[in-house]
């Protein structure tokens, strides 16, 4: 009975199978397809980026005789420049130093860069 049985029920489910399948996508493509609800649109905002914005420091120091204005980004310093109140004397950077290096191995840090164009 068992040798009857089983090709019985192998057949019945490829059958069943095949009858779903050719069904299915009728379906969808029918009235039904049509009639699904619209998304309702929502005027909220997206949401907020994890990662926090920069802190931005512009700091002016002024004497007499200069005025230096640095800007530091997340506490590193970016630029620095001077700008002398001596008459005829052009303004200048100085570089400062860069993250991940040790101050002796930094040839270039504090070493002044004459600003030749300004716009």
């Amino acid at each position: 009975m068992n040798a009857l049985f089983l090709p019985t029920l192998l057949a019945g489910l490829l059958v069943g199978s095949a009858s779903l399948a050719q069904t299915a996508p009728a379906a969808a493509s029918g009235p039904a397809a049509a009639e699904l609800p619209a998304l309702p649109v929502t005027d909220t905002p997206a949401p907020a980026s994890k990662v926090p914005e920069p802190q931005v420091l512009h700091v002016v120091t002024e004497d007499d005789n200069v005025r230096i204005e640095e800007l530091r980004v997340r506490g590193l310093t970016q630029r620095i420049t001077v700008h002398p109140k001596i008459p005829g004397m052009p303004a200048y950077d100085i570089v400062p130093p860069q993250g991940g290096k040790l101050p002796q191995d930094d040839k270039s840090a504090g070493q002044r860069v004459w600003l030749k164009l300004d716009f």
